[in-house]
């Protein structure tokens, strides 16, 4: 089964209420890992919902490049969002999370 890891590390100021995160999507056994960097302030929920758009936008492309077809753009949200969730309080150290579809 194809699996999908999405790497996430805590950048910036982190006594401040603007969250910024590097991520990371990889699709084990073939294509090319692909980032993007995310911003957003945690008491507004359009900007968590557009950085969570982004970060959907490029595993779907992750998932295309590598020649498979992924779970739901909604699968892919939720995953992205726990991946990113449980970078928070790392203060800067990378953590990954595994998606299987």
């Amino acid at each position: 089964m194809p699996e999908l890891v999405c790497t996430v590390r805590r950048v910036g100021d982190y006594e401040s209420r603007t969250e910024e995160y590097e991520v990371a999507y990889d699709v084990v056994g073939g294509g090319e890992s692909r980032g993007l960097r995310i911003k957003y302030q945690a008491a507004r929920a359009y900007e968590i919902n557009a950085a969570l758009d982004a970060a959907v936008e490029v595993a779907r492309e992750v998932i295309s490049e590598a020649g498979q077809r992924g779970p739901t753009d909604e699968a892919l949200f939720k995953f992205s969002w726990r991946a990113i969730q449980s970078a928070k309080y790392e203060e800067g150290e990378p953590v990954s999370s595994t998606l299987e579809f």
